[in-house]
């Protein structure tokens, strides 16, 4: 091993020793000790690591904010950044989230098949729909892009498995896998329309022109294969901490790829618009991309 790689395995080694013990830790406080936990920790991340998001988050608020002064756009990038700290920490308690009465649903009669796609958006504590999904007597298995951090996959991986979730990593046998649980009809599908690949956040669009491939094309393709609705879908962090899971109408399908996405784009833009505070890729936003 060559001198320079030793100790930068020896620190991803600490690193990841580090994320588990904390993770563990959490799971033993109360949730709005965990949440709040989190918080603390992006504040005290904006000035370090994280402090290049903060300018990122910034650069993409000019676009997505151009109301917004500077002052404005850094309050903003940090109630975000804090935001996603509570999310990512909340991993410890989500199993509880349900059982402690943290989740409302709004819409459950728009979900009136067993087996759909559910179109979801990181909104909130996005991986809380997994609970609120269960919550309303319903299976999911959801395709999700694997992060970076060893830490981070086995935390999400364990997580995600102890709700019922076994959960599909992003890949090119994805669909094909997708299709076959789809198939059995007793299950759904989630699929995040704005997904982060190659350097670009695919949706929404937010002006740019739209994204030829990606997850919200699969989405539909899928749910004209399957012959199942697709439900836009999405949860919203309330005070406490609570929750509220949004399941929104199922979305008319034509066949013509071009239509429906536009379509698709048409109700997740304005949400995603009207909560960019609880958007977790504010930060990887880009409208040059």
């Amino acid at each position: 091993m060559p001198e320079q790689a030793a100790p930068r395995a020896l620190l991803r080694w600490l690193d990841t020793r580090k994320d588990m013990a904390l993770h563990a830790g959490m799971r033993l406080l109360p949730t709005p000790a965990v949440s709040a936990m989190g918080a603390g920790l992006a504040w005290l991340g904006s000035h370090a690591r994280q402090k290049a998001k903060i300018e990122r988050s910034m650069r993409a608020l000019e676009w997505l904010r151009p109301e917004l002064d500077e002052a404005g756009r850094r309050r903003f990038a940090m109630a975000n950044l804090r935001h996603a700290g509570r999310s990512l920490a909340e991993f410890s308690c989500l199993h509880r989230l349900g059982a402690e009465g943290r989740i409302e649903v709004e819409g459950r009669e728009n979900v009136t098949a067993p087996n759909a796609i559910l179109a979801l958006l990181h909104l909130g504590n996005w991986e809380s729909m997994m609970p609120a999904i269960l919550g309303i007597g319903m299976r999911v298995h959801s395709i999700y892009q694997p992060p970076a951090s060893a830490a981070q996959l086995a935390i999400a991986t364990r997580v995600r498995r102890s709700l019922g979730n076994d959960a599909i990593p992003a890949s090119t046998m994805a669909p094909r896998q997708a299709l076959r649980l789809l198939e059995r009809g007793d299950t759904t599908i989630g699929i995040f329309m704005d997904e982060y690949k190659n350097g670009r956040v695919n949706g929404p669009a937010f002006g740019r022109p739209p994204a030829k491939g990606g997850n919200m094309a699969m989405a539909l393709r899928l749910a004209m294969k399957a012959g199942v609705p697709l439900v836009p879908a999405y949860m919203l962090r309330l005070p406490g901490p609570r929750f509220r899971a949004h399941f929104l109408p199922a979305l008319p399908l034509t066949g013509d790829l071009a239509a429906d996405q536009a379509a698709l784009e048409a109700v997740i833009e304005p949400v995603i618009r009207r909560h960019l505070d609880q958007w977790l890729m504010l930060y990887a936003f880009r409208p040059d991309r």
